[in-house]
């Protein structure tokens, strides 16, 4: 289970952010600001990326308030940012982590669990990607089992494009990560 902790200048940031909020403002999470906060990855990320909101008309609130070029993000050099376009199964919110609950009056952050975030980041497959994938796999966030299985039930009849890219991508990973039951 991941141990959630939210670091400077992220615990400052949505502290501010919060006392802006008038209301109840929940925020699905994914990429590097999830990698970081919620299962520990040893790097940076400027940008929070945020693929479900609720309520859904929050949005331009929330751009205006801590998007790229607002007073937060000049304040403390990092932003929130939604991304439209993102490898998440529809329903992916029954299997959310909620994180940092308590930690604020108006804003809860959710954030992919660690399969759905993994198969989130075939798309763009960047070496940075990779790095994360191979941090989920070596401090036991993932089973090869289960994400092969997400992968093949999930994720994969929804994919646009050739398939057999997805396929070698994931394969290349799981080689990586458990080189002694996928290498041939």
């Amino acid at each position: 289970m991941p141990s959630p902790e939210l670091t400077e200048p992220w615990l400052s940031f949505l502290a501010a952010l919060d006392a802006k909020l008038t209301a109840p403002v929940s925020l699905g999470c994914l990429g590097g600001f999830v990698m970081v906060s919620l299962y520990g990855a040893p790097r940076t990320t400027v940008d929070l990326d945020t693929f479900a909101l609720h309520p859904l008309d929050v949005s331009p609130e929330l751009d205006q308030l801590a998007g790229r070029n607002s007073p937060l993000h000049k304040r403390y050099r990092v932003y929130l940012q939604h991304v439209t376009v993102a490898s998440v199964r529809c329903d992916a919110a029954d299997r959310y982590v909620p994180f940092a609950c308590d930690q604020f009056r108006h804003l809860s952050l959710f954030g992919l669990e660690a399969h759905d975030l993994a198969l989130s980041k075939l798309d763009r497959f960047s070496p940075t990607d990779r790095e994360d994938f191979l941090h989920l796999a070596t401090h036991g966030h993932l089973h090869a089992a289960t994400l092969l299985e997400r992968y093949h039930e999930e994720l994969r009849p929804y994919l646009l494009g050739d398939l057999r890219n997805y396929d070698l991508r994931l394969n290349l990973w799981l080689e990586l990560a458990w080189p002694e039951s996928f290498t041939n």
